[in-house]
């Protein structure tokens, strides 16, 4: 088997199918597997993969495990010499899945890919990041990446937002569309399940970088992104999850100076952003969602911290 294709699903039962169809209908005469997890979605998903998708694999788990575990079962019975995470919010373009074996088989040397990622209008999304860490967080409380998102120093974490537009080393893909070699996974483990969801894909590839390895993105393989489709559906708590799994990663990754590093963001926060922000409702009642941010600030506060 050349590659192992993995879909977790949860309630995106028409993305999954569109997902599917552009696999089968662009297949390649590679020799490649499909198996689609499905997190106990309430909208038929499974139901409709196993019927109109026949040689897709379809596992059923009894409750939402989240994105990491949910993947480690079907990495558990994946044949592949590569493995292919793919979310189901995605579409393949022609030739993807013998485009990506080519690559791989061309470059002994990368253990990872990611692959370029667009909106559903064509426009491209920035999906190439560097390792989050104190000096990027920082910058990001502050919201010097967003005043300047172009510069490489601000917004480093997004590379600058750097125009994917050739093939060079990076640090992480996007999850949404990531290929690994399955021996490369035999040697560092599979997804730690403590990420429910985001930073999964991040720990992944860190450890990837740790062991020595490579990952490369290429520009010359596109897939369509509809970006979201699952999380969407439970704002509230999709936040919640992303803020818990950051302070995971800090504290697993870098120990007690980088959980003491995200606690000094969140008060330089405080202090450079939202304390001049208070000062200026005071005077203006502007803007006028000020309970809205205190009760963001705490719920960050509270949620991070808890997950030192």
């Amino acid at each position: 088997m050349d590659i192992s294709v993995i879909i977790v699903s949860w309630n995106v039962r028409d993305f999954l199918k569109r997902c599917l169809a552009s696999i089968y209908r662009r297949g390649d005469a590679a020799s490649f597997e499909v198996i689609v997890v499905d997190n106990a979605s309430s909208d038929g998903s499974a139901d409709m993969a196993s019927r109109e998708f026949p040689k897709a694999r379809v596992i059923r788990n009894g409750k939402n495990l989240g994105f990491s575990a949910a993947n480690n079962i079907g990495l558990k019975d994946a044949a592949g010499e590569l493995v292919f995470f793919l979310n189901p919010d995605t579409e393949l373009q022609d030739g993807t899945i013998g485009r990506i074996i080519s690559f791989m088989a061309a470059h002994p040397e990368a253990a990872g890919l990611g692959c370029r990622l667009v909106y559903p209008d064509g426009s491209l999304q920035h999906s190439a990041r560097r390792f989050p860490s104190f000096f990027t967080d920082l910058m990001e409380k502050l919201y010097l990446d967003w005043l300047f998102p172009g510069s490489g120093f601000f917004n480093y974490y997004h590379m600058g937002l750097w125009p994917h537009d050739r093939l060079r080393e990076i640090d992480v893909p996007f999850g949404a569309c990531l290929v690994v070699r399955k021996s490369v996974l035999d040697k560092i483990g599979p997804m730690d399940e403590r990420f429910f969801m985001y930073y999964d894909e991040i720990d992944l590839c860190y450890r990837i970088r740790q062991a020595g390895f490579r990952i490369y993105f290429t520009p010359d393989i596109s897939v369509t992104h509809h970006s979201n489709k699952s999380s969407d559906q439970v704002i509230g708590e999709a936040t919640v999850w992303k803020m818990r799994s950051k302070a995971k990663f800090f504290r697993k990754h870098y120990g007690a100076p980088g959980a003491a590093g995200l606690v000094f963001n969140l008060i330089a926060e405080r202090l450079l952003v939202y304390g001049p922000v208070s000062l200026w409702h005071l005077f203006t009642k502007k803007p006028a969602n000020i309970a809205g941010i205190k009760e963001y600030l705490g719920l960050e506060w509270r949620e991070i911290t808890g997950a030192l």
